[in-house]
């Protein structure tokens, strides 16, 4: 009998935990969300034609964080999970001149549950 009452508090005990467990991943992955930007775009020359294997280099100006991608053979980049606020993009591509944009600005959005 105090073996299958130790026995059913284990299981609950796991089951507490893995809920707790499921509770504050789910939480973490809200507030996740809230505070990330993605950056993503087309590369196309003067004429509009799409360029591919562009360098990209995003920078967050307020923390210095560098990412660097490639844009693929259609010309598209897209650079997730970034810190929310200021950056400068850099162009980069042999036979290319260089472009930079400054001042782009990722502002929280905050939803209401």
């Amino acid at each position: 009998m105090v073996k299958s009452a130790a026995t059913r508090l284990g299981s609950f005990g796991r089951f507490v935990t893995a809920l707790v467990a499921t509770i504050a991943l789910g939480t973490s992955l809200v507030f996740a969300q809230t505070s990330m930007a993605t950056i993503l775009g087309t590369v196309r020359d003067t004429s509009g034609a799409l360029v591919p294997g562009v360098s990209i280099t995003v920078k967050h100006t307020e923390s210095g964080l560098t990412r660097t991608v490639v844009s693929s053979e259609r010309g598209s980049y897209n650079v997730p999970l970034l810190p929310v606020g200021a950056y400068e993009i850099t162009t980069t591509m042999p036979g290319f001149k260089q472009g930079v944009r400054s001042g782009i600005i990722w502002l929280s959005v905050r939803k209401r549950w």
